[in-house]
């Protein structure tokens, strides 16, 4: 380390701190020119640009740290929370599995790099790190948590029960634990307690949100046991409570459609035909798009990608807009000046990896139905299947489950039915914009009839077909969805008419949905 760097970085990190930012600026610029400081350097840069809103740049500069990188685990845990933050996931990913961080990293860094992992549902990767911290001493009940989460996504019930468990057992009443043995759906038992853990918790839960999340899992214990008047009560006092904690303004949402419809962006297609093909597998959540993707995923040409939020955080890079990777009404009114072909240039670089060789790969973002339009207009390789599922089933659906920090229209009846039928509107318009493109994909017939399906799905995108490629319950792999238990199953027919059960509560949704319920 040369003496006169160190106090060059001295002397920005005091001019940083002390609001002198254009001089500060100028200081890191010049150590990134010092390879023992340029990640740091880089980093600080990235930083800056993300205030002055230059998004590009801000990206620019943590790549380039990433670069720069020294085989050291703490600074690389600091590249990959800023590249994590900028939606650069494949490098931080290599971050994360650079061998020094298991030879020399400390265990809570090891950890940290399993929470990076596992949040871009890179869950078997996150285990080998999550695990490897926990076996040198490790000891956090939220390690156990996300190890237990992990361990579901990847169907071991057995070792998720007992992640889950030793979460519980350094923290008695740990909301997202007991959900998650909740959504083990094991059968349930005469005297198994599932019931009464869980309301006895809920009169020590910390705050709402830990309250909320109790009454989903309540909810679907009591549902599992026919309990269904009980059930109901858990259920809407868990939307209730969950609903008054989400900033969501309907008039936002309706006038986000509204712009979407309107929104004019001259196509600019990136076609590059030796990048494999991505099929966009969209529409609302829990309408079997998990089922879909599992089926495809069952064919030697196509990887099953999972939810990704490339589609979001390219667009935002685009149009130098940071923010969530939600396509919401600020990134859609500064679509307009968008360029596609960046943006499908960027799209294809930052996920084509996920294929694994293979001609095409599933992007399974139900909500990426938002920017169908835009997709389509960039990626003319892209294949559109829409996910179609009985109005009433769909709202009950999303009514029923817990997401931890999206769709914040389905705690509401009347909010989710108004939110449904602006989704009907949209996807019919950009049905008669791109009728060669998209295919709809009813969950009936894919339950009823898969094998038909299955081979209309493979005729669509340009694959072969192949034999047994309906039968899911045989594949292994991670599935990180809250379909993740019901789609080691068999295809079953349980899961149609499922709202019936709960039809005298769901009056108001009917009422709103209107002559949309007949959709």
């Amino acid at each position: 380390m040369q003496p006169q760097s160190l106090a060059a970085w001295q002397t920005a990190e005091r001019l940083l701190q002390a609001g002198r930012v254009e001089e500060a600026r100028g200081g890191y610029e010049r150590l990134t020119n010092d390879p023992m400081f340029a990640p740091m350097a880089h980093l600080r840069l990235s930083l800056i640009e993300t205030k002055a809103r230059r998004h590009q740049s801000a990206t620019a500069h943590a790549m380039a740290a990433f670069a720069a990188r020294q085989p050291d685990p703490d600074l690389l845990e600091m590249i990959a929370k800023r590249l994590d933050v900028l939606g650069e996931t494949q490098a931080m990913r290599a971050c994360a599995l650079d061998p020094v961080v298991l030879a020399e990293g400390r265990p809570e860094v090891v950890a940290e790099f399993g929470r990076l992992l596992s949040n871009a549902t890179l869950h078997q990767d996150a285990l080998r790190l999550l695990e490897h911290a926990k076996a040198r001493g490790f000891a956090d009940p939220f390690l156990d948590y996300l190890i237990g989460l992990c361990r579901l996504y990847g169907a071991d019930v057995a070792g998720a029960e007992a992640a889950f468990e030793a979460c519980l057992a350094k923290m008695p009443n740990h909301a997202a634990a007991l959900r998650g043995l909740t959504r083990l759906r094991r059968r349930p038992q005469a005297g198994d307690g599932r019931v009464e853990r869980l309301r006895d918790a809920l009169t020590h839960a910390r705050d709402e949100s830990d309250a909320a999340q109790l009454q989903f899992a309540l909810f679907s214990e009591l549902d599992q046991r026919d309990a269904v008047d009980d059930a109901w009560q858990a259920l809407d006092t868990g939307m209730r409570t969950r609903r008054k904690q989400l900033a969501f303004d309907p008039a936002d949402d309706a006038t986000l459609f509204d712009a979407l419809r309107t929104l004019d962006v001259a196509p600019a297609p990136h076609d590059d035909p030796d990048a494999p093909r991505p099929i966009f597998i969209v529409g609302l959540p829990r309408t079997g798009t998990t089922l879909l993707e599992r089926i495809l995923g069952n064919h030697p040409d196509v990887a099953d990608a999972g939810e990704l939020e490339d589609v979001v955080r390219q667009l935002r890079w685009s149009c130098e807009l940071p923010g969530p990777a939600v396509l919401d009404l600020p990134l859609a009114r500064a679509l307009r000046n968008a360029d596609l072909s960046r943006f499908g240039r960027r799209y294809l670089e930052h996920t084509a990896w996920r294929a694994q060789g293979k001609r095409a790969y599933t992007d399974k973002t139900p909500h990426n139905f938002l920017a169908l339009d835009l997709i389509a207009r960039a990626l003319p390789q892209a294949r559109f299947l829409h996910m179609v599922r009985g109005p009433m089933d769909t709202c009950f659906s999303n009514l029923k489950e817990w997401f931890a920090g999206s769709y914040p229209h389905s705690y509401d009846q009347a909010e989710m039915a108004d939110h449904y039928k602006r989704y009907v509107d949209l996807m019919a318009l950009w049905r008669t914009r791109w009728p060669d493109r998209i295919l709809d994909v009813h969950y009936s017939a894919l339950v009823t009839e898969p094998e038909r399906v299955a081979a209309e799905v493979l005729a669509f995108c340009g694959l072969p077909d192949v034999a047994n490629i309906t039968d899911t319950g045989a594949r292994t792999g991670t599935v990180s969805t809250a379909s993740a238990m019901q789609v080691r199953e068999p295809i079953h027919q349980r899961f149609l008419e499922q709202w019936k059960r709960y039809e005298s509560h769901l009056a108001p949704l009917r009422e709103r949905l209107g002559d949309y319920t007949g959709t």
